[in-house]
């Protein structure tokens, strides 16, 4: 199995990467149309059911946070397969709840498990490409990463015709097993460790932090994607429950706005070698902007217009995403695992912050997911020629 590693093909290695990178997607995207179906089951609130998305999502988070500086210190293969690892026994452990809060224990776990591989990809990235090279992978590994929530949804909604919600989770961890399988054979590519104790490697956050350049670069960068994150739990509320939508539709419409996703990124990764990481960053946020206008404006008309708002959205957003964690990463030399553990960490935070506000009750639920979209991409689009400037005079960019 470690020869197809030894080989220097940058394709193979991009698929690897996705398929380790796929693993979030897998654990959030796969049963979201199951979480009315489990609160009914449960004879529960159906906001109760939605704190195992969100509680994911902060266990995910700030696991994020132990995982980069143990990549550092350790190497990124033994934090690879022990992420893995949690991630496919609570995955089986989700299956077999017997209640909600049982489910959410055990989704609070397995976004921990979750939180090793994706911090990875960005390190092993960074191991592996340097410059323009960087953030072509960074954008083809969007293309591909885009398939997991295209066709998660529709999985889940085929395993929910099957009979019962936990066979998405048994299929979780047996996806993701086979990963961990083929994950044997990654061999590092961290250079150089950080000696010291592991405190010593933790209080490395506090350095980062104070590099200015790379604490200003991710926190803008990270804002910018909150809505999207925001979608990913809100999107069954719109549809199901404000639209009554089935399963199935809400699958084919979720897979479609990933679709979109994917489209951006490739878009993105042809673009690279003609355009500016300036141009390209403007262009996409003055699309998510437009977006989310178009959410807050004609979103409430009908399925079509929000689905359709949306996609404009979606396709923005992957076409910035490559650009952005390129971006940020070019700010640091050295502890590349804590700084793309943060960049992470930051992004899903914001994620989950937004994911919260859009699933509280709401008498006019999308006209609100559409002002924080709206608001979102203004301050991002606002803020980015500062940025951008300043990064120029620093010798960041």
């Amino acid at each position: 199995m470690s020869s197809l590693f030894r080989i220097k093909n940058p394709s193979l290695y991009l698929i690897f990467l996705s398929m380790i990178g796929a693993t979030p997607p897998l654990a959030t995207d796969m049963y979201l149309a199951a979480i009315p179906k489990i609160a009914s089951g449960w004879n529960t609130d159906i906001s109760l059911v939605n704190l195992s998305l969100v509680l994911w999502f902060a266990s995910f988070s700030f696991s994020l946070l132990i995982f980069g500086p143990l990549s550092d210190k350790y190497g990124r293969r033994p934090v690879l397969l022990f992420g893995l690892s949690v991630f496919v026994i609570s995955s089986f452990l989700c299956g077999l709840s017997t209640g909600p809060v049982m489910l959410i224990l055990f989704r609070v776990i397995q976004g921990m498990g979750a939180a090793a591989p994706s911090s990875m990809v960005m390190a092993i990235c960074r191991d592996k490409f340097t410059g323009a090279d960087r953030q072509r992978a960074l954008a083809y590994i969007g293309v591909i990463l885009a398939v997991a929530p295209m066709v998660a949804p529709s999985i889940g909604s085929f395993l929910l015709g099957l009979g019962s919600w936990r066979l998405i989770f048994f299929t979780q961890g047996t996806m993701v097993l086979i990963t961990s399988i083929i994950s044997l054979g990654y061999e590092e590519t961290a250079k150089e460790l950080n000696p010291g104790s592991i405190l010593s490697a933790f209080a490395r956050y506090r350095k980062l932090l104070f590099m200015k350049e790379y604490a200003a670069a991710t926190t803008l960068m990270g804002i910018s994607v909150a809505p999207f994150y925001g979608f990913i739990a809100f999107s069954p509320i719109a549809y199901m429950k404000v639209f009554g939508l089935s399963e199935h539709l809400f699958s084919v419409l979720f897979g479609v706005n990933a679709v979109f996703a994917m489209a951006g990124s490739f878009t993105s990764a042809r673009m690279s070698v003609i355009l500016s990481q300036a141009k390209m960053l403007t262009f996409s946020f003055a699309g998510m902007l437009a977006g989310g206008l178009s959410v807050y404006l004609l979103g409430g008309k009908g399925y079509i217009y929000f689905a359709n708002s949306m996609f404009v959205f979606s396709f923005f957003m992957g076409f910035s995403r490559p650009v952005s964690s390129s971006l940020v990463l070019e700010q640091v030399k050295t502890d590349i695992g804590s700084a793309s553990s943060f960049m992470v960490f930051y992004q899903f935070m914001a994620g989950a912050l937004c994911m919260w506000a859009v699933t509280q009750p709401r008498e006019n639920p999308i006209a609100f997911y559409g002002a924080l979209t709206t608001s979102v991409s203004v301050l991002v689009l606002g803020g980015w020629p500062f940025l951008f400037k300043w990064l120029r005079n620093k010798g960041g960019i």
